[in-house]
């Protein structure tokens, strides 16, 4: 084992496949990178991207789960690492390649509770700080022939940090430039932004809050057909109601310094279901509301935090919302926003590369947290290694 670990790290330049499944937790983002030297040195090449959703009832256990039972969590423990299995194998198939020729998976897996530092639900207060992804990387190692490398959050969080966001390590390797001042973000379920080459807190990294993951919400509670709103056509259609609007960005986790991380279990599906018989009669109205909430609570973390800046770089879901970008624009006036596409970074692949840097960093034996975006005591090797 140790001898093939070895020649691995020897290479000049590895294949790697990164595994994501985010917390809208609707499907597995896998892209295939090759990853020339490490730390500061790394070389991104991206090969092949593709994203594969989930069918709905999976989705559905998925969501469920957070409220489930222990029989839920190691039932789906062994069930999304199937799926982030096979969506491995099917990226590294649509390369033309065959799983040999990879050296190796990271896969960041499926978030079902996150109990970060900080602020978090009354009924997690009394709670050791802690976060649980299920994918089994065993399981994944057998069905691939690959080694594999899982569970990056746990070891931040051992030393003292909050787990995430644990993307920065790229943000600073791909998007950094001398005398641009640069956020760069996603917009996946819980949106999180990376702030470079600001002249105060240069380098900090947070989540901001919600992301897609209420508007999502909002929109099955308009239509149960709908697992999100496509095309942003709802909330185009909906007027914000701004009493509620203010209600919502009146949330102390706003006025939290980063670091700080937070998930669906703050800006839970519960939250909208609270706050829905307001708009019962005019569910457009609501997920207007909700898309604003998230376009002003990004827009209000950014300006505070990061104060004047040239330009806003974003990935992730939310940029196929066209609603959302527009009124993400109306709260940055002046602001040139733009995604990941235009500095060569397929969007859409971002957080899936992105693990694969990290676990280049893992096999290097080198940190793949950033202390300063999750708090953590120090620089810590992050993640789990698993054999086929």
């Amino acid at each position: 084992m140790w001898e093939r670990l070895r020649r691995l790290v020897e290479k000049p330049s590895r294949i790697a496949v990164g595994l994501m499944s985010g917390t809208s937790a609707d499907g597995v983002d896998a892209a295939l990178v090759r990853l020339h030297g490490h730390g500061r040195d790394t070389r991104v090449e991206t090969l092949a991207f593709l994203g594969t959703a989930y069918e709905e009832t999976f989705h559905r256990r998925i969501v469920e789960a957070y409220e489930g039972g222990v029989a839920d969590v190691c039932d789906l423990n062994a069930a999304v690492a199937e799926r982030l299995a096979a969506a491995a194998l099917a990226v590294i198939a649509q390369a033309g390649l065959e799983p040999d020729a990879v050296d190796f998976i990271a896969s960041h897996g499926q978030t079902l509770y996150h109990i970060p530092l900080g602020d978090r639900p009354e009924r997690d207060a009394h709670r050791v700080p802690s976060t649980l992804q299920v994918g089994d990387g065993n399981l994944i190692a057998q069905r691939t022939g690959i080694v594999t490398l899982t569970d990056f959050r746990t070891a931040d969080m051992a030393a003292g940090g909050g787990g995430a966001p644990l993307v920065p390590l790229l943000d600073e390797l791909l998007f950094r430039r001398p005398g641009i001042r640069r956020v760069v973000g996603n917009i996946g379920g819980i949106a999180n932004v990376t702030l470079l080459g600001t002249e105060q807190n240069d380098g900090v990294a947070f989540d901001t809050g919600p992301g897609n993951a209420l508007i999502d919400v909002a929109a099955q509670l308009s239509d149960g057909a709908l697992r999100f709103d496509e095309e942003g056509a709802l909330g185009a259609a909906g007027q914000v109601d701004e009493q509620v609007l203010a209600r919502l960005l009146a949330h102390p986790y706003f006025e939290a310094a980063p670091p700080k991380t937070t998930g669906r279990e703050l800006f839970s599906a519960a939250l909208v279901r609270e706050l829905w018989s307001a708009f019962s009669a005019r569910p457009r109205d609501g997920v207007a509301t909700l898309t604003m909430f998230t376009a002003a609570s990004t827009a209000g973390q950014i300006v505070r935090f990061a104060g004047t800046i040239d330009e806003l770089v974003l990935s992730g879901g939310g940029i196929h919302n066209p609603t959302l970008m527009r009124m993400l624009g109306e709260c940055l006036p002046g602001v040139t926003i733009t995604t990941t596409a235009a500095h060569g970074l397929d969007p859409d692949a971002k957080e899936a590369v992105a693990f694969a840097v990290i676990g280049n960093e893992t096999l290097h034996g080198s940190p793949g947290n950033v202390p300063r975006a999750t708090g953590a005591a120090r620089g810590v090797v992050l993640g789990k290694l698993s054999m086929p």
